[in-house]
């Protein structure tokens, strides 16, 4: 098993060459939120933006939460726990139910057995860092419509109170407001919304990507 210090030493490596990493995850508990926080402070720490890393890394985590909590409602949909994926309160029950640190692991090895997962990769790119959220469940045209059209509105305000009140989304079992908030997050430091996009590719893959000008 390769040791802390060696996953550490393969990180400071790979942002010094600039290379592609990527973290694989299946559960909220899985050591991928960890290796992704150290990659982004070495990154930030190169190019001297140390000052960044809070609202990056809190855009980091709020997407990987939702990709895993995507991945979760598709098994329990799949058992039948979920029995109508249309009503946002069964629906929000039903996750929050598996979010204690024994369920997680259970259905994180569920996730994996279906071959779901949630991946995390930094890319560099003429000067920019490119940060991906990627979860293998696609997102149908409405939805990605929906999403990016919250990205836009969300655009308008500087904080997230007033998105809360202005802008309710009952429908998106949270998802919709968090995206709002890494929308603040990016504004907060001068990043565009136009940097975040949401898209879904011919196989079924939704990324979620942030643009971050180094």
């Amino acid at each position: 098993m390769t040791s802390r210090e060696d996953i550490k030493l393969q990180i400071d490596n790979a942002v010094e060459c600039c290379d592609d990493i990527v973290f694989v995850c299946y559960s909220l508990i899985d050591n991928a939120e960890e290796n992704a926080r150290y990659t982004l402070s070495r990154i930030l720490e190169k190019y001297n933006k140390d000052y960044w890393f809070i609202p990056i890394f809190s855009s980091i985590k709020e997407l990987t939460t939702n990709a895993i909590k995507a991945n979760a409602k598709k098994i329990l949909s799949d058992e039948g726990i979920i029995k109508k994926d249309d009503d946002v309160v069964e629906v929000i029950r039903k996750i929050r139910s598996i979010l204690n640190e024994r369920a997680s692991l259970e259905y994180g090895l569920k996730i994996k057995k279906k071959k779901l997962s949630t991946r995390i990769y930094f890319q560099f790119r003429q000067g920019m860092l490119i940060i991906q959220v990627i979860n293998n469940l696609p997102l149908s045209h409405k939805e990605l419509k929906r999403l990016n059209d919250r990205i836009e509105q969300s655009s308008k305000y500087d904080n997230l109170a007033d998105i809360y009140l202005d802008c309710p989304d009952p429908e998106a079992e949270g998802m919709g407001l968090g995206l709002s908030m890494v929308v603040i997050l990016l504004k907060s430091i001068n990043i565009s919304h136009r940097n975040f996009i949401i898209t879904t590719d011919r196989v079924g893959k939704t990324y979620a990507q942030m643009e971050i000008p180094l």
